[in-house]
């Protein structure tokens, strides 16, 4: 999400594991043979993945020097939906992930020129390409997309995060289809979006992924926000579900980041009460409790 939209509610799929011949999903796009040894990568922070080390900045202030505020030893990955790197992130200690957002011209020929070897470690895919008001791209030209600008990007040295899906029900078959189609793609992470309301929606949803999928996943935007109507969460309710959240994603050996929406003010589609960064550039009540991965 980087703008406000009202996705439709999480399905309470069954959670079952039936392999990727009963779920019709082809193993044509690559997978790697075993678990990325995050410790050992080259650039790759040692801290990633690791627990009391999992939090990412989802980050919508370009180069303003707050981003300091927001450096902890809980807080290794960096992104801020497209391949403009903050000026400081790199002297800051962060491992940045450049995105490519969509299929705009514009979009590719950044990626393109920006995306070179040591720039950052993590290439993120599509935002949300199962919504219309985002990047809003079928899985057969995401796929091809892949195939011609972010697989090549891997002989640079870096990893590769999927097309992040949003939680509306669309979102499992957009990215059954998108695997089947990407013949010859190698993904090594599975990103994901995440927007409703209470912890136990969060934990089926991701463990509904990686169910079915079998990828370490980085969550790379999620909050206590309802979009379907009726009441917000209060701020007790808010710092309940992260603090939930975050024990979980520590003591939760396949999910490697995750990155509460967002750090940025004002805050944009989703209530004050999930903001993270106050108008001076500080981190909120919330926020403080995040970047020390507080629970």
């Amino acid at each position: 999400m980087t703008g406000a939209r009202t996705p439709a509610p999480l399905p309470l799929f069954a959670t079952v594991a039936l392999g990727w011949l009963c779920l019709g999903v082809s193993s044509a796009f690559a997978v790697p043979t075993a678990w990325p040894d995050v410790s050992v990568k080259a650039r790759i922070s040692s801290a990633f993945g690791q627990k009391g080390s999992k939090i990412c900045a989802a980050w919508g202030d370009g180069n303003d020097p707050s981003l300091a505020n927001f450096k902890t030893s809980h807080v290794v990955g960096l992104y801020d939906w497209t391949v403009q790197k903050p000026s400081a992130a790199d002297s800051l200690g962060f491992d940045f992930w450049p995105m490519l957002w969509g299929a705009d011209e514009d979009q590719i020929s950044a990626f393109e020129s920006t995306v070179t070897a040591g720039y950052g470690t993590i290439i993120l895919g599509f935002n949300e390409p199962n919504e219309e008001g985002e990047s809003n791209l079928d899985p057969f030209t995401a796929a091809a997309l892949w195939q011609q600008y972010i697989e090549p990007k891997r002989s640079l040295g870096y990893k590769t995060c999927s097309p992040a899906i949003s939680s509306r029900p669309n979102g499992l078959q957009w990215m059954q289809q998108f695997l089947q189609a990407c013949s010859g793609c190698t993904i090594d992470y599975q990103c994901l979006h995440w927007y409703d309301v209470g912890f136990s929606g969060l934990q089926t949803y991701l463990e509904e992924n990686h169910d079915t999928f079998g990828l370490p996943i980085i969550l790379t935007e999620f909050a206590d926000q309802n979009f379907n109507g009726g009441d917000q969460p209060s701020l007790s309710d808010v710092i309940a579900f992260m603090q939930q959240a975050l024990e979980y994603f520590d003591n939760t050996d396949w999910i490697l980041a995750a990155c509460p929406f967002g750090i940025l003010f004002p805050t944009a589609g989703v209530t004050n009460n999930n903001a993270l960064q106050n108008a001076d550039g500080t981190p909120t009540e919330l926020g403080t409790i995040v970047i020390n991965d507080e629970y």
